[in-house]
């Protein structure tokens, strides 16, 4: 009894099946005016689809805009963040180059060998401090005999001279990472008689 019960629902599956077949092929003879307003429903659904896909494109297209920018952003700072730290690490040195500087001068004014010998070594020391330096771009800023220009140079006294406009003497060396003044030289500048 069991085998012919699966058989008859077997039968039965096979002709709901069969039904289900039949169903489009009515819906095929439904009339013509039926069938222009399913066509009309299937034109605005394409149309609605394809809007949205417009509109899911435009803005994945300006997130991917957005992100790039975003990136070009944070190189651009971070490159400035590390050339504004390199710049203040050497701005932080310069007084001790200054010193430097000044024990040479004093050393090669004085007659003591001793003194002589100890300068020729600092030197040594400093001319490899500024060799190192060189590689993040630092160099000095240059002023003797030059014009004077207020975006390099800090006139803090004036003398009447020959050739106005010129730097006579310099008090303070002025340096410089890459094309950026970290300290401006200090100078007296010759005017006008």
């Amino acid at each position: 009894m069991k085998k012919k019960d699966k058989a008859t629902k077997a039968e039965q599956a096979v002709g709901q099946e069969l039904n289900e077949a039949e169903a489009p092929a009515v819906e095929a003879d439904q009339p013509t005016e039926e069938r222009e307003a399913t066509a009309e429903e299937w034109q605005a659904a394409l149309e609605l689809a394809v809007k949205q896909r417009d509109e899911l494109k435009d803005s994945l297209l300006r997130a991917q805009a957005d992100f790039q920018n975003f990136k070009r952003r944070n190189q651009t700072a971070r490159a400035d963040g590390y050339e504004d730290g390199v710049r203040e690490a050497i701005a932080a040195m310069l007084p001790a180059i200054d010193n430097l500087e000044r024990a040479i001068d004093a050393a090669e004014k004085t007659d003591d060998e001793g003194a002589k010998a100890l300068a020729d070594g600092v030197s040594m020391t400093l001319n490899t401090l500024f060799e190192s330096l060189k590689r993040f771009g630092f160099e000095e800023v240059p002023a003797l005999g030059e014009d004077f220009d207020p975006e390099k140079h800090n006139a803090v006294m004036r003398e009447t001279g020959d050739d106005p406009g010129k730097v006579l003497e310099v008090f303070q060396k002025g340096y410089k990472v890459k094309d950026k003044i970290i300290r401006y030289a200090m100078v007296k500048v010759s005017v006008e008689k």
